[in-house]
């Protein structure tokens, strides 16, 4: 079977969003800890929130823009041919061989991650929300056969 699923515009936007949301919690849990343990507030904490929500939606902003037209390349796509599965992330692709593939798993951690296991170790992981709730369902009935 040859199939392709490709990340949509918005589920681009969303994972982007929910992976620097995360981000940002990590970064900012010592930035609002460490001032509270030792007395003394933290003044520009605010400056660096607001900068990194600026930095997300201009990276955004400019993917919409320029990553479209006839020069377009695929943000995250998932294929499934003969040879193996396909991971393709912005023009880099990552194979695993139908052989060489021992399954899958969601890590729930923070973030939740999905994981194409390899028996040389060379294994493929992308964020649960890379591709839609249909993709994924579909995604995983399909390697559930495999």
């Amino acid at each position: 079977m040859h199939k392709i699923f490709i990340q949509s515009q918005f589920q681009s936007i969303f994972n982007r969003l929910y992976l620097a949301l995360i981000q940002l919690f990590l970064m900012m849990l010592p930035l609002i800890l460490v001032p509270m343990l030792m007395d003394e507030p933290f003044k520009d904490l605010s400056f660096i929130i607001y900068g990194l929500f600026i930095g997300i939606a201009v990276i955004t902003l400019w993917l919409m823009v320029f990553n479209s037209g006839k020069s377009k390349l695929i943000g995250h796509g998932l294929k499934f041919d003969d040879d193996g599965i396909v991971y393709m992330n912005y023009g880099s692709n990552k194979t695993i061989k139908w052989g060489d593939f021992k399954g899958f798993v969601v890590k729930n951690n923070f973030p939740r991650i999905v994981v194409l296991s390899s028996d040389d170790e060379n294994n493929i992981e992308f964020s649960y929300y890379t591709f839609g709730s249909n993709q994924r369902r579909e995604i995983f009935d399909y390697l559930e056969l495999k």
